[in-house]
């Protein structure tokens, strides 16, 4: 198992949608996806190469930056990871 994750990009914003419409979100989107969907809207992220490495815990630390608590784990395909 890694202790590294490709981020594509993170950033804090509104859940947009779901249970915690409305709601301050803190979004990873990780690179990486086997699964290759014809209506991704975000193929940029497929490629798990492209994306810079990061540390487990920088990524975690870099949330706790934001006043969010609710945190979504988006990519490509996260469960690859």
């Amino acid at each position: 198992m890694s202790t590294v994750l490709p981020v594509m990009e993170a950033f804090y914003t509104v859940q947009g949608e779901g249970l915690f419409a409305g709601h301050s979100a803190y979004f990873i989107r990780l690179g990486g996806c086997d699964v290759g969907c014809t209506w991704c809207d975000v193929k940029e992220s497929w490629e798990m190469d492209r994306h810079p490495k990061f540390e487990v815990a920088a990524v975690v630390e870099e949330a706790l930056r934001y006043p969010a608590r609710i945190v979504v784990v988006t990519g490509g395909e996260p469960l690859m990871h």
